[in-house]
């Protein structure tokens, strides 16, 4: 009898291990089918003000970014940059985009670079009408969380 309650008690912990993990990886979880152009091209908008062109020609621009060093200053500050995008993703991430940045400003200052990382495509998500899909930006991720303006 004792070994039958050590093994019921063994299978619960595993149940229990099992839906904590299956819960976490939900909730940052990778899109089940592969990230495509059309699911980044749009303007974004950010929580703190900011907003991210993706154009389809491979070009971005972002205005109004808190927080980023790579001004001309170096300190940080509001950014407002224009730059080319490619499909990428950093190591272990979400996919998304490699933006490569010039801000604005005299004297523009280049080199300025930073993933746009999407979680979830609306493909197979909660409500499939992609208002569950925000992105971060890698380095910038604490600062500011942007969600897709509605396509029609």
């Amino acid at each position: 009898m004792q070994n039958l309650a050590r093994a019921v008690l063994v299978l619960f912990g595993l149940l229990v291990l099992g839906a904590v993990y299956l819960a976490f990886s939900v909730e940052d979880s990778k899109p089940s089918v592969p990230l495509a152009a059309e699911d980044v091209i749009g303007t974004w908008h950010g929580d703190r003000g900011a907003r991210l062109v993706v154009t389809a020609d491979g070009r971005a621009r972002l205005t109004d970014a808190s927080g980023w060093t790579c001004t001309p200053t170096g300190q940080p500050a509001a950014l407002t940059a224009e730059g080319g995008w490619i499909m990428d993703r950093h190591s272990d991430e979400r996919p998304g985009i490699l933006i490569k940045f010039t801000v604005d400003g005299p004297p523009p200052v280049p080199g300025c670079a930073d993933w746009f990382t999407v979680n979830g495509t609306g493909k197979g998500g909660t409500r499939g009408d992609g208002s569950d899909v925000w992105a971060e930006f890698l380095g910038h991720g604490a600062s500011e969380r942007f969600r897709r303006t509605a396509t029609g």
